[in-house]
């Protein structure tokens, strides 16, 4: 992510978990990064303003971001679509089970 005032940065967007792009544990959790990724991609590119409040590190070294495009979240447009779901920590769902 890159922010001006903060430079480029590793960054983990806050309040939503996606399946896993990186290492994902089966070929319908990759699909579904992809779709995920694809569709936060033309959020961005589409969205007028585009709000980020950074936060603290995590334990990976990704600055916390909660982002609001067009003033609304994120997250909440990626879970209304079905390629997210909420996430405030713990344990993380199993995108393999869970997309069958």
């Amino acid at each position: 992510m890159t922010c001006p005032g903060a430079g480029r940065f590793r960054a983990r967007l806050t309040g939503f978990d996606t399946p896993e792009s990186h290492e994902p544990r089966c070929a319908a959790e990759a699909a579904a990064a992809r779709a995920a990724t694809d569709r936060l991609r033309a959020l961005v590119r589409q969205a007028a303003t585009v709000e980020a409040r950074l936060g603290d590190l995590d334990r990976y070294g990704r600055r916390l971001v909660g982002l609001r495009l067009d003033g609304r979240d994120v997250g909440a447009t990626l879970i209304a679509e079905g390629l997210a779901v909420p996430y405030t920590g713990g344990p993380r769902v199993n995108w393999c089970a869970a997309l069958g």
